[in-house]
């Protein structure tokens, strides 16, 4: 049977120390599309050691936390209809899927598996959820459930080939994926030949990637360049653009942007980035499409993988 468990209380004092700091004095977005708290993320400091699951607004103000457990708490996901969130804890020491419902603030575990589940993200219509896990073998790859745990997972993709990084297609149709060190497209029940769309070279690799709200486009992570940098491409792989660029008098090393997100409208992308202005701490970003206009959301302790609804 799976477990269900309410938030714990913190002091008020200590919360909004927290989103003060989380507010901190950065620059808000220029009116990104999205209703009030469409914005989620994980976030840890000021007295919070774990990550924990958040809220803000598409222009990164009014930061609420909304998980209040030990254990860290990543890889969120908030439901089309703006109910729930889905997330993953190591709250039973692995990795696990939880649910919550943002009314009440009840969580679900909803894979209860010994193994590691992880990148949970809801299909268009909320009825299922894509993750990826490494409870077949050992090898992370692809599975489909339903929203609310039941029944068996469907498993996608196969060993011996690594599969990570699930994400739906707006229509539901597809889903895009990790496969090896590329990106790859595959029919949503798993049926035909996935389609790769990029072409990294190893040490290289891409992952994360993610399809604008009109499916013309895919922004990702790649690491081509010899640091983690946000991509874009046309859906069919062209066009790849390095949205992210590093400043050439900086060391590789010090310089990640990655975990890219749509807003709502698709004219502007959510991603994590460090770099020598955010101290070599992970934070929240946003840009227009094309890369422009990158402004820091987030400034306490280290803040990351933004999802837009």
């Amino acid at each position: 049977m799976l477990t269900r468990s309410s938030m714990r209380n913190v002091p008020k004092s200590l919360t909004a120390c927290m989103l003060i700091a989380l507010a901190g004095a950065v620059t808000h977005a220029q009116n990104p599309g999205g209703p009030p708290g469409s914005i989620v993320f994980f976030s840890a400091g000021n007295g919070q050691p774990n990550n924990q699951i958040y809220t803000m607004n598409p222009d990164g103000t009014d930061p609420v936390q909304v998980t209040f457990d030990t254990a860290s708490d990543v890889d969120p996901d908030i439901s089309p209809n703006g109910k729930h969130i889905v997330f993953t804890s190591n709250q039973t020491g692995n990795n696990d899927i939880y649910i919550m419902d943002r009314r009440s603030g009840n969580t679900l575990d909803l894979t209860n598996n010994p193994a590691n589940d992880e990148w949970a993200r809801f299909s268009p219509d909320g009825k299922q959820i894509v993750f990826d896990s490494n409870r077949d073998s050992g090898v992370f790859e692809i599975f489909v459930m339903n929203a609310d745990g039941s029944g068996t997972p469907t498993q996608l993709s196969f060993p011996p080939t690594l599969g990570r990084y699930p994400s739906w297609s707006p229509d539901g149709k597809q889903i895009v994926f990790r496969h090896g060190i590329d990106i790859y497209v595959m029919n949503a029940d798993g049926s035909g030949t996935p389609t790769q769309l990029t072409n990294e070279v190893a040490p290289g690799f891409a992952q994360m990637p993610n399809f604008s709200p009109n499916g013309q486009y895919v922004a990702f992570m790649s690491f081509r360049e010899g640091y983690c940098s946000v991509f874009l491409m046309n859906s069919d792989g062209s066009g790849q653009t390095n949205l992210t660029p590093k400043d050439p008098t900086d060391p590789s090393t010090s310089w990640c942007s990655r975990a890219p997100a749509w807003s709502a409208n698709g004219h502007e992308i959510y991603f994590m980035s460090f770099r020598p202005s955010t101290g070599g701490h992970n934070q929240v970003f946003v840009m227009n499409t094309h890369g422009s206009n990158q402004q820091q959301l987030t400034s306490a302790g280290t803040s990351g993988e933004p999802r837009a609804r």
